[in-house]
This record gives C-alpha cells, structure tokens and sequence, in this order.
C-alpha cells in the first residue's frame, strides 16, 4: 500500500506543470496572438570593434485575456491603468508573454513598465529599456556604411504552439526610429521587421521578432580628418611627375618619407577609427593602392629619363610626348580608381 502511494506521489509530481504558481494561458484557441511594436526612442552609442550598441527601447505588447474581462457599467471605468510598481505587483499575478530581447547582453541602466486592462480583456504592456545589445556591425563600406542594428524578441518559456507575433498595419504605424540620435556622426534611418522562425529547447518551434533600426554614417565628417591628409600625402606622385628632371636626387628620398607618412597615417587611421584599416573598406584600399601608386610613380619616372627604351633615339620627340601624358593619365587614373572604390561602396 505504502508502495501504491509512493509511485501516486511520483506521478502526481512529474505530471504537475513546471510553473505551478505562474497563471495558465488564457481560456482562448491557441495559440495566443500577441501584437508587437517597437520605438527606438534613442541610440546613445555604437562601439564598431566590440559589436555592442547602447539603446533607449520601447516595445509595446498587446493580446486578449477572457479571464481578465470586467463590466465597465459595474466598476464605473472602461480600463484598468497601472505604472511601474504596480504594474509589476499586477503583472506577476496574471498571465504574460514573457517576452524577452536576445541580444541583451547588460543589465538595464533604467527601465520603466505601464499596464493596460481593457473591459474586454484586451492586455496592453509597454516597457521602456535602456541597456547594451549585441549587434552585427560591417564596416566594409567605411566611412559611407549604413549599419542594421537588429533587435530580436521572443518568448523562451512559450512555444509557437502557444504564443505567435504579429503586427498589423498599425502596429508597424507606431514603429518608429528617432528623428534625432545621441550617438555622434550618426543619423537615423528606418525601422524594419521580420518575423522568424527556430528551434529551442526538445526541438520544439518558437517564434522571434527580429527588428532592424538602421543607421547611416555622417561620411561628411570623416573628409577633414582622413582624405584631407590622404592627398597630401599622395601629393608627393605630382611633384615627382612636374619637378624639374634636375631634382631627381630628391625625388626617390621624397618618395620613401612619403612611404613611410603613409604607414603612419595608416597607423592613425586605425587608432581614431577602429577597424577602418583591418576591414575590407574604402580606406583600407586606398592606403594600399597608395603605396603602388608612389612607386609606380618613380620607376615610371626614372625609367622615361634614364631608360633606353625602343625607339628613344629613333624619335627624339616620343620621350617628351610620353611624359607629357603621363603626367596627367597616371594621376588622373589613380583618382578614377579611388572615387570608383567609394561609389562601389556607397551603392
């Protein structure tokens, strides 16, 4: 008998749900529809090496609880409002979503909570975040990138066979990103959404909202401090094409110091800005193509003055006709490669 009884025990244990204490979901055919909008109130900083963001985030749930419903001729009010505690004490004792961010990587600096009770059962729940999120940042189009900041929601304790998102037309209405930015040489861009679908714990299906603010790069900002010294430095190639041949001697010292004004700046660039040198970016491949460009220069040089080439002695006229279009074809040449290299990347 005792036995009996033990293994009633045991079964009644395994068979009682995980989250006992939690309420059930709503007396409504499943699964739970829970609309989502989001506002990215502010974003006050984008850390490009480390892939972290730090944002101000609004998100606004909305679904229907039966057992939540009132008669508003009987309590003398259409909805229920509470903030903050009160929204929390309320929060804890009746169903929710349990929606979370996956990205969060910090513990919010300050966050705020508002509850909604509708008579006809209809829940509201807007929270207010402000924490650090991983993002994806590429910084191949440096500095005339747009970055996608993604944002990703889902409800962990809650199958796709329980809860579903959804946004209708209003919903992605009230979705917006600030006008204004905190974050500097940033402006904002668009807010866009995708609804995905993946595997958590036992195999079983969820659903997540993924939401892009995307950002643009104020590029004007960066001409002073990285294209401005770029071409001063390149500027040596006109001086070794235009200089007098009687300054050859200077030419090839020149031309090594401005090698090594170029690795410096290179060195520069990468302290200033992180990760416009090691990326695949429009700088990184300027400062390249700059160091064959300066040589280049000089063998070409060096080469049409001293070089015995086919032809020289045949047609005394051909040197002077070749320098004279190079001096203008090599410069223009390396100007068109490196404005091509920009415009691929702001396409």
């Amino acid at each position: 008998m005792r036995r009996l009884l033990a293994l009633v025990a045991v079964f009644l244990a395994l068979a009682a749900p995980v989250h006992a204490d939690e309420p059930g979901l709503p007396a409504v055919q499943l699964p739970v529809v829970v609309n989502v909008s989001m506002r990215v109130l502010n974003i006050s900083r984008i850390q490009e090496t480390l892939g972290e963001a730090s944002m101000l985030i609004e998100t606004t749930e909305r679904w229907r609880d039966p057992g939540l419903a009132f008669n508003p001729l009987d309590k003398g009010l259409a909805r229920y409002d509470y903030v903050e505690k009160e929204a929390e004490a309320r929060l804890a004792g009746m169903w929710s979503p349990a929606t979370r961010f996956e990205n969060r990587i910090s513990e919010p600096r300050s966050q705020s909570l508002s509850l909604s009770i509708r008579a006809d059962g209809t829940v509201t729940l807007i929270r207010r975040v402000d924490a650090d999120f991983r993002v994806s940042i590429d910084m191949d189009s440096f500095p005339f990138d747009r970055q996608r900041l993604s944002l990703s929601l889902t409800s962990p304790r809650y199958s796709a066979d329980e809860v579903i998102y959804a946004m209708n037309d209003i919903d992605r209405e009230l979705s917006t990103i600030s006008s204004s930015l905190s974050t500097i040489n940033w402006h904002p861009g668009s807010l866009q959404f995708v609804m995905e679908r993946y595997y958590g714990w036992n195999a079983r299906p969820f659903v997540r909202v993924v939401a892009d603010a995307v950002v643009g790069r104020n590029w004007q900002f960066y001409i002073l401090p990285i294209f401005i010294p770029y071409l001063a430095v390149m500027s040596v190639a006109i001086f070794v094409l235009w200089a007098p041949e009687r300054l050859l001697g200077e030419k090839a010292p020149l031309t090594f110091s401005s090698l090594l004004a170029l690795a410096a700046l290179s060195f520069t660039y990468d302290a200033s800005f992180p990760g416009s040198i090691s990326m695949d970016s429009p700088v990184a491949f300027m400062i390249s193509i700059g160091y064959f460009f300066l040589i280049f220069v000089l063998l070409v040089n060096v080469i049409l003055v001293h070089a015995r080439f086919p032809g020289k002695e045949r047609y005394p006229a051909l040197e002077s006709t070749i320098i004279a279009n190079v001096k203008y074809s090599l410069p223009a040449i390396f100007l068109i490669v490196c404005f091509a290299a920009i415009i691929r990347s702001m396409v």
